[in-house]
């Protein structure tokens, strides 16, 4: 089987974190490959996601549990969200209260996958500006009124 692989793709995107304690997060991912996602928080949310900065837990890579909130397509009527479990590869202070965290995939709920590259597929064949992606906000609110019907 042939791997195909992705460049970085710039997004904007929700994604719900939560943490080995079970403390939920809301933040905005920015940098999206086939492997993993970055995204940007607070000093406090990165403490709280990695204690202290720091992403290794009992000799392991952190580990937390994402949903990814995509944008609707030709394919889906509304937004998708795809569970996935993922490690910790970095964590770093940007500046005095901004930091950034990098994820990896290493565990996809079944077509989570699929829709993924879906995503990845569309924004490269379209190369689609950051700009005309749907706030944050609407894409939520199109997600909860999704889970909810």
């Amino acid at each position: 089987m042939e791997k195909k692989i992705y460049p970085h793709v710039s997004i904007h995107l929700p994604v719900f974190i939560t943490n080995v304690e079970g403390i939920r997060f809301k933040v905005v991912a920015f940098d999206m490959s086939n492997e993993g996602f970055s995204f940007k928080c607070s000093t406090n949310q990165r403490n709280l996601i990695t204690p202290g900065g720091c992403f290794i837990h009992n000799k392991r890579p952190m580990e937390l549990d994402v949903r990814l909130i995509l944008p609707a397509s030709a394919d889906n009527n509304g937004s998708e969200g795809v569970s996935a479990r993922c490690h910790v590869i970095y964590s770093r202070r940007i500046a005095r209260d901004d930091c950034e965290i990098g994820v990896r995939y290493f565990n996809i709920e079944a077509s989570g996958f699929d829709k993924l590259l879906g995503f990845l597929d569309s924004r490269l064949v379209n190369d689609v500006p950051v700009e005309s992606i749907p706030p944050v906000k609407a894409a939520v609110r199109r997600q909860v009124l999704s889970d909810t019907a």
